[in-house]
């Protein structure tokens, strides 16, 4: 891959801090802007433009939780010069419509299945981490629940089981509950979830759609820690929860908090492969 291309990196968190580092120890012209310090030049002179996971938060701003200022997502797309290519995590379909409506490349490398599979370990040592610092007891021994058993809560599950933590995995799907079931976690449907819940002493949520409702909640004991890493509309009725006292933390980019420079590495290597293959 020639080192000819000029990446701009817009916005997001300290991943990006390191994935400029990587790009510019290999060679390519970076910047790294945020609101309110950005030259019409700057645009118009660059190839590849990385945004960050997500992309926007609201379908206004881009995400850029370190910036003092709101960079709105119409005056990227006003300054985004025809021909260049925009990457970017969990892009929006009307973010992508006008993208693509300015003649530009797009590609969203939060569908990329390595990044997900690589990206899966920090975030399931980032939610121990979570555990170890908020439970006045140990890992080992804990009765714990993880509803779903994707990429994320598979690779949780697996290290919570080798702490020594008594593991289990409430889904609909056949498939993952014997997928899980062979790995050697308990298993029980999330329709039966409320039936066991009161002896578990955490919970972590990884669907990305409400299933711990007040059924749930009213049944699980009050001391149970519950953990939120799905992105929204979020699994976890947060009202509720706190109805009835139960603790419930929203840890959602969990790599750019615990492992920024592993996350920030994953995402640029993403961008790097799929530019280089000529993808977009």
């Amino acid at each position: 891959m020639k080192n000819n291309i000029n990446f701009m990196i817009i916005g997001g968190d300290c991943r990006f801090s390191y994935m400029q580092k990587i790009l510019e120890k290999s060679g390519f012209s970076v910047k790294r802007i945020y609101p309110g310090e950005y030259k019409a030049d700057d645009f118009s002179n660059t190839d590849v433009f990385i945004l960050p996971v997500p992309a926007s938060r609201d379908n206004i701003n881009i995400n850029a939780p370190l910036a003092d200022e709101a960079f709105e997502i119409k005056d990227f797309l006003r300054l985004l010069p025809e021909g260049s290519t925009v990457a970017g995590g969990l892009i929006s379909e009307s973010l992508t419509r006008d993208i693509e409506k300015r003649r530009a490349g797009v590609f969203d490398y939060y569908k990329d299945h390595d990044l997900v599979m690589k990206n899966a370990v920090p975030t399931a040592e980032g939610v121990i981490g979570i555990l170890i610092n908020s439970l006045p007891v140990t890992v080992d021994g804990l009765s714990c629940c993880v509803t779903g058993y994707g990429k994320c809560g598979r690779a949780l599950c697996l290290r919570l089981k080798a702490l020594g933590a008594n593991v289990t995995v409430a889904a609909r799907s056949n498939k993952d509950l014997s997928n899980a079931e062979a790995d050697g976690m308990s298993v029980c449907r999330l329709d039966d979830l409320k039936k066991i819940c009161s002896g578990f002493g955490a919970l972590v949520n990884t669907v990305p759609a409400r299933i711990i409702g007040e059924d749930v909640l009213s049944s699980l004991n009050k001391d149970c820690l519950l953990i939120e890493i799905a992105s929204a509309p979020f699994g976890i009725d947060f009202d509720t929860a706190a109805k009835y006292c139960i603790t419930a933390i929203k840890a959602g980019s969990i790599p750019g908090r615990t492992s920024p420079v592993t996350a920030g590495k994953i995402i640029c290597d993403t961008v790097i492969s799929h530019i280089s293959e000529g993808k977009t």
